[in-house]
């Protein structure tokens, strides 16, 4: 039931997040297209690059993510919403992948440039990574390095791993949060 309630929030928020979002140009690399289910379909208009500005961090979250993280089920049986973008059985607007990660936007955007890179291994957060993913944590790195090239952001950005509900971690399969576009502030939390 948990999880049923975590995806029907990030739907909702996924749909206020497409009804704020503006086109804008970022980037000069061409991000992959694929089909999509009509719910996508303002993110992949005929000639749009899914590069999208945020009026400002207030204005695409429902600032209840604290309390997500304070529900999130730190692991079970259940698909996580990741598992299920990775099945293909959720849509997202897909920049990069290959055989060890993926990388798409975040469905709520906290900067003019928020996406995610995670793990195809199921790894649910960065505290219980073994020795042995040692190389997939640096591969997880430099995608996101060389994605944030591409996405235009080479006057800095940051990388954020949420651990744990006093972590804020509301999804339990590791991911990387790359934040960019526009001067953050310090500190974060």
């Amino acid at each position: 039931m948990a999880v049923a309630t975590l995806l029907a929030a990030r739907l909702c928020v996924a749909r206020r997040a497409v009804a704020v979002a503006v086109a804008g140009p970022r980037g000069a690399q061409p991000r992959r297209e694929r089909n999509e289910p009509a719910m996508n379909d303002a993110l992949h208009r005929p000639g749009h690059r899914g590069r999208h500005r945020v009026r400002g961090a207030a204005a695409v979250t429902d600032g209840n993510e604290v309390a997500k993280a304070q529900q999130a089920a730190p692991g079970g049986a259940a698909p996580t919403i990741f598992s299920r973008i990775l099945d293909r059985s959720l849509p997202a607007d897909i920049l990069y992948e290959d055989q060890q990660c993926l990388v798409f936007r975040d469905v709520a955007p906290q900067a003019p440039v928020h996406f995610l890179v995670i793990p195809k291994k199921p790894i649910p957060r960065i505290s219980q990574a073994e020795e042995e993913d040692q190389q997939l944590l640096g591969h997880l790195l430099l995608v996101a390095k060389k994605t944030a090239k591409a996405e235009g952001l080479g006057d800095g950005y940051r990388l954020v791993i949420n651990d744990g509900k006093l972590g804020a971690q509301s999804v339990y399969h590791l991911h990387i949060h790359v934040l960019g576009g526009r001067q953050l502030q310090w500190p974060p939390g």
